[in-house]
């Protein structure tokens, strides 16, 4: 069960998975990301005009899970509040997609190249990522996929980002919910009798 602070708990969580594997490699830490700060959840114009190297992992595209759309629109759960239960509908989470443009931030090509490189290796070894809840009682399963772009999609974000194309990769995190608040107190039907001449809805 998820509110709405996993959005921001995903991007987080990506960043600490891609810092703790980039800190034990040679080639790219201190010397081209030095700190998890360096993995910036800006986008990459801003993260660029801070002056530091790094990686940008912005979130720029959340849409609806289509698959999960069409699941039950409410489902019952039981409270209890001292010696009463009640029964309350509740809407079922909202199933959505985050989509994030991965990209190096470095002084040189190479610097990029290697950068990016090992995000994506990263991202290939750890397609799995588990969300805990803060009480710690569950957790989400999360899975990264690459996100096939062609050329001409990926420079339409740049265009929207008024910035010239850098090189990028795209990732989409599934499925990440969030709960409804809505709740209407009541009591569902267990019985039902039809009178005779009645027809039943």
């Amino acid at each position: 069960m998820s509110d709405y602070s996993v959005v921001a708990d995903v991007s987080e969580a990506l960043r600490e998975l891609l810092w703790v594997e980039m800190s034990q490699d040679d080639q790219i830490s201190p010397q081209i990301v030095g700190s998890q700060q360096a993995i910036d959840l800006r986008n990459p114009r801003d993260t660029a005009e801070g002056g530091t190297s790094g990686l940008s992992v912005w979130l720029y595209h959340v849409t609806e899970n289509e698959f999960l759309k069409n699941q039950p629109n409410k489902r019952w759960i039981r409270e209890e509040d001292g010696r009463r239960r009640h029964d309350i509908q509740r809407r079922p989470p909202m199933a959505v997609d985050l989509y994030y443009l991965v990209t190096p931030l470095t002084a040189d090509s190479r610097g990029d190249h290697l950068l990016l490189g090992k995000a994506m290796q990263i991202l290939y070894d750890n397609p799995t990522i588990l969300l805990a809840d803060p009480a710690g009682e569950s957790s989400e399963e999360l899975r990264v996929t690459w996100d096939r772009l062609n050329l001409e999609d990926l420079t339409r974000i740049w265009d929207a980002l008024r910035e010239r194309y850098r090189l990028s990769v795209c990732y989409r995190v599934r499925v990440t919910r969030i709960d409804s608040e809505r709740e209407i107190r009541g009591a569902r039907v267990i019985e039902r009798v039809l009178r005779e001449g009645e027809v039943a809805a």
